[in-house]
């Protein structure tokens, strides 16, 4: 509890305090800061523009991740491994990396651009909403296919049987069986998308060409180096919070609402599909999969080309590793602040899931809906709140490597507490209460019995948590250092220079560093893409 309290309740409060700050120089009152925000176009039209890019997003990633989850799982699409490998690929890529990688293919002088050009096309503008809501949306549609998927997991093949024996034909099925057996589902990846792209100020900057949006206004206003405005920037990042965790109860009412009740004895069956059905079939995912992994692949073959400048060439050279001098360092800040936040949500997660599991009482249940907090709150949110409260008197952590692990920590503690919790949850205390009642006392038994039997469930927690630690960017780039840089603050750096060159070589790098856990997890323990959910 006390852990929470310092490093989520504490900086939430500070937050919300230094929005109510009046200021005697200006003449400034306590709540002039939100008066601005609903009067002033600048600022409420901030809001508007995220709402429409998040939607926008939202639908299209639903659009796209369900038939793309309904296709793979049901039907014998060739290529299922690969398929899912490239959209695990997306998933754990760095969110805005797909911005700048979709300028250099349909970007003013971008290679899908030049080469339409030689046709005499003009290819539609990656920059504005239009681009924002495209790289949102290919972006996203990882949490829709992974939710869909697991919930087509959990319908019983008895009830498209009956359906079929009711004479129902497979799209009426579709549409009045399945589907609604999946709302929950489909409902959770699409706020998991609407989230994330709320929150999302990297993208923006990146390809918005002046369209605002509410993350982007909190991070220049909190960072401006002509003079900042944090009582502003914490009143945006209030109301940007009150939306996301409004997004979420409404998300769970709305599951609860649209919720059934079903024992899965036999999931459902594979069916295969034959010529022309299975040729569109297989168009269609490897289309969207493509689609989502293209600028991927764009980056690092881009790594490899030689550079004039922050210009590309068709000459393949490995130029850009060599004369990345700030690589190293970033990559050392990376792997080191991973290693150790890892290692601490480890130690605490083991403990918390043990506690939220095996103590029913109120305040077990008060710690375990306190965990589930920080996927509520942004990167953006939760680094001014943190800077806010450490970065200056009395404890002056701004830009250090502590202030880095403590907002690592309390945002990717969760993972931890999930998969060691779940894992108990289907354990029985038996074991542990035989070593108790043989005389080894219960917290020697913890850590030699209990935690042995756990350990498949704290090695995936802690390469998820590694994983996702390693790409993390929204809160770095509120708080990192001259020392302190890392991989996705570089390449971030790069983009906004325009020197796409070196942003390749250091993306290539990130690519590879937030992938490797993930396949470990794959490999050794025989997790699937559904574990990520």
């Amino acid at each position: 509890m006390l852990l929470f309290i310092a490093l989520l309740i504490y900086p939430l409060a500070r937050l919300f305090i230094s929005s109510m700050m009046s200021s005697s120089s200006t003449g400034a009152t306590a709540l002039d800061a939100y008066v601005d925000f609903f009067t002033k176009r600048y600022y409420y039209e901030t809001l508007i523009n995220s709402i429409v890019v998040g939607t926008l997003a939202t639908i299209g990633a639903t659009i796209t991740g369900v038939p793309v989850a309904y296709l793979v799982t049901r039907f014998n699409i060739p290529g299922k491994l690969l398929i899912r490998a490239l959209i695990v690929l997306t998933f754990v890529s760095p969110p805005f990396i797909g911005a700048y990688a979709w300028i250099l293919l349909l970007g003013r002088n971008g290679v899908i651009t030049n080469f339409l050009g030689t046709l005499g096309i003009n290819s539609p503008t990656i920059y504005g909403w239009g681009g924002i809501a495209l790289v949102f949306t290919l972006q996203g549609f990882p949490f829709v296919f992974l939710m869909a998927s697991a919930g087509l997991k959990s319908v019983d093949q008895s009830l498209e049987d009956a359906a079929q024996n009711l004479g129902r034909r497979p799209l009426q099925i579709l549409w009045t069986v399945i589907l609604p057996l999946i709302v929950p589902s489909i409902s959770t990846g699409a706020l998991l998308v609407f989230v994330t792209s709320f929150a999302d100020f990297g993208t923006p900057m990146i390809i918005g060409e002046g369209y605002r949006v509410m993350a982007s206004v909190i991070y220049t206003e909190f960072v401006n180096e002509h003079g900042g405005n944090p009582r502003v920037a914490s009143s945006l990042s209030l109301i940007l919070l009150v939306v996301t965790v409004g997004a979420l109860f409404l998300q769970r009412w709305y599951a609860r609402k649209r919720s059934f009740g079903q024992e899965t004895v036999k999931p459902l069956m594979s069916r295969r599909l034959e010529g022309g059905k299975l040729a569109g079939a297989t168009g269609f995912v490897y289309l969207v999969v493509l689609a989502a992994g293209l600028p991927l692949v764009a980056i690092v073959v881009s790594s490899f080309l030689k550079s004039r400048g922050p210009l590309l060439t068709g000459e393949f050279t490995l130029q850009g590793y060599a004369n990345a001098i700030r690589l190293p360092t970033a990559l050392f800040n990376t792997l080191f602040f991973s290693t150790i936040a890892t290692v601490l949500c480890v130690l605490a997660g083991c403990l918390i899931g043990y506690v939220v599991v095996r103590r029913r009482d109120r305040l077990a249940n008060l710690l375990d809906a306190f965990s589930m907090v920080p996927f509520a709150v942004a990167g953006v949110v939760i680094g001014i709140a943190v800077s806010i409260s450490y970065g200056g008197a009395p404890f002056y952590l701004g830009g250090t490597v502590f202030i880095l692990l403590m907002v690592y920590f309390i945002r990717r503690l969760p993972y931890s507490i999930r998969s060691v919790s779940g894992m108990l949850s289907q354990i029985g205390t038996d074991t542990e209460e035989a070593s108790i009642n043989l005389g080894v006392p219960p917290g020697r038994t913890f850590w030699r019995i209990t935690v042995p039997i756990i350990s498949p469930a704290i090695l995936s927690g802690a390469l998820l948590t590694w994983a996702t630690v390693a790409k993390e960017f929204k809160s770095t780039v509120i708080l990192y250092g001259g020392s302190t840089r890392t991989l996705p603050v570089e390449v971030f750096g790069y983009v906004l220079q325009g020197n796409f060159a070196s942003a390749s070589v250091i993306g290539t790098v990130l690519i590879a560093v937030s992938l490797v856990p993930i396949v470990l997890l794959f490999k050794l323990l025989g997790k699937d893409e559904d574990f990520l959910i």
